[in-house]
């Protein structure tokens, strides 16, 4: 489960990736918000193994938090960036930290996760409605408004074997 978790942590925070142009202009995303928090729900097969899981992220320059809970909302674990590094966080179980996304992944899993980039999609930072970030094919489905802003609803992301997708239900941002 852990390697789950972190895998749909890593989803949420950082940086950069190689993109296509929109193809059409008035569904691409953005402006981009700076600080915001979103809840929704996450989704993820790989084989015949599925997962459901909800989530809150909290978002702000130079931290993200990011609650991953059950169906019925039990907190299983938290995932903090932070200018202090990243720290994975869950019941019962010592913290597991790193200065980068990426080592902590080297850490936990054996191998990087790269897939720094969502949390610009999630933010709108990247207008792009699809893209390919590290071998995983990314689309953003649907699309919804948000204080003169285009925001991701929905965004599904494949690599191999694996299925993911993401639902924000709500979206919150100061003014």
């Amino acid at each position: 489960m852990r390697s789950w978790l972190l895998g749909l942590a890593a989803l949420f925070v950082g940086a950069c990736a190689e993109l296509s142009s929109p193809t059409d202009a008035s569904r691409a995303l953005g402006p981009p918000l700076a600080s915001v928090s979103a809840e929704g729900r996450i989704s993820l097969r790989q084989g015949e193994r599925r997962d459901h899981l909800r989530f809150r992220w909290e978002h702000s320059p130079g931290s993200d938090v990011v609650l991953l809970m059950s169906p019925l909302g039990q907190g299983l674990a938290e995932l903090t960036r932070d200018k202090d590094g990243v720290r994975l966080t869950q019941p019962n179980q010592p913290a597991i930290s790193a200065e980068t996304l990426p080592q902590l992944a080297q850490r936990v899993l054996g191998a990087p996760l790269p897939l720094d980039a969502m949390a610009d999609w999630l933010r709108g930072a990247r207008p792009e409605l699809s893209g390919e970030v590290d071998g995983w094919r990314v689309v953003i489905s649907e699309t919804s408004a948000y204080r003169q802003r285009r925001l991701l609803r929905v965004m599904e992301a494949r690599r191999e074997d694996v299925d993911f997708k993401l639902i924000v239900d709500d979206w919150d941002a100061p003014e």
